[in-house]
């Protein structure tokens, strides 16, 4: 129950963060948003993290937190500073799927679906990107290797681990998540449904 209570306080607040989305209120995002991310990492903290891939997990989540707070601002420079801490953790989690598992250990047909789809979405992007090409380029290499790293963990278990698959499901709804912010951020037109599918997919 001490978990589940996070958990059920984190989907309340997403709720209401979600009404500050659609109004543009920039007040409820500052009021909700952190709110929201610091639950998710109250949770992984209370699940009494050890190990060092428990601490490289509650790491990214802090990173993806402090990511969530740069985001609320709409301008270049904070937009770039979310940036850089989002991809710091997911260096982090690929850091901790890489302690469990080879990321070699995924099958090369799996590997070379997820990079063709990486560079299909950046190909996607890129005339719209301007002078932000080249960091959205780095990002998009980042969040590549912790997806890729995710389904090494759970293909190396050989399906015989439920935890395994829900990290890849995970990494692979926070992969997804993250073209909406880039839609968002950088094609105009994208509006409140899509900034609403992303905040269902991350949290």
């Amino acid at each position: 129950l001490t978990e589940l209570c996070p958990v059920l306080a984190c989907i309340t607040l997403a709720v209401l963060l979600f009404a500050g989305e659609r109004t543009g209120n920039l007040r409820v995002k500052w009021l909700f948003k952190p709110l929201t991310s610091a639950l998710f990492v109250l949770t992984a903290l209370l699940r009494n993290p050890v190990t060092g891939y428990d601490w490289l997990v509650v790491t990214g989540l802090g990173l993806s937190m402090a990511g969530d707070i740069a985001l609320i601002r709409r301008d270049r420079r904070w937009f770039l500073a979310g940036l850089v801490v989002f991809l710091l953790g997911h260096v982090a989690y690929t850091a901790a799927f890489g302690t469990r598992a080879d990321m070699l250990a995924l099958h090369p047909a799996a590997l070379a679906a997820i990079a063709v789809a990486s560079i299909a979405v950046f190909l996607y992007f890129r005339p719209h990107l301007a002078g932000m090409a080249r960091p959205v380029a780095a990002y998009v290499a980042v969040i590549t290797l912790m997806l890729a790293s995710a389904w090494s963990l759970a293909w190396s278990l050989g399906g015989s681990d439920a935890t395994a698959w829900l990290i890849a499901s995970g990494a692979t709804l926070f992969y997804v998540s993250d073209f909406t912010v880039a839609r968002d951020r950088f094609m105009s037109g994208a509006g409140f449904s899509n900034r609403a599918t992303g905040l269902v997919l991350y949290y």
